[in-house]
């Protein structure tokens, strides 16, 4: 009879330890995700100012190259561009400057050791 409750209270510390561990890894899994979810926001709040600055910043050197220019549009045409052949070389370039940069940076974040 002894013997037969040791099994059971092996049993029953085998499913509590299994249990255990499926909580640690979902533990974990929620704190990486957070992590990375925190550096994506913060990224993309980061983003959206630098965007209100250039579009601020190009609208008034549109005007001020039109003023330059004597005429209504030609600041504007030279500003818009610029930002052609600005889409045209991230265009062509997207999976080396861009793809691996943010693809590194997620692996990193998810894989960072433990403090």
């Amino acid at each position: 009879m002894p013997i037969l409750k040791k099994l059971e209270e092996l049993s029953d510390n085998m499913k509590q330890y299994l249990l255990l561990n499926v909580e640690l890894v979902k533990l974990e899994a929620v704190k990486q995700l957070s992590a990375v979810g925190s550096t994506l926001l913060s990224s993309l709040l980061v983003g959206i100012s630098v965007f209100l600055f250039v579009f601020t910043l190009s609208i008034g050197l549109g005007f001020y190259l039109s003023a330059l220019f004597g005429d209504t549009y030609s600041g504007f045409a030279i500003i818009a561009a610029f930002y052609l052949l600005l889409s045209l070389t991230l265009l062509i370039g997207k999976k080396k400057l861009l793809g691996n940069r943010m693809r590194n940076t997620i692996i990193r974040k998810l894989l960072e050791d433990k403090e």
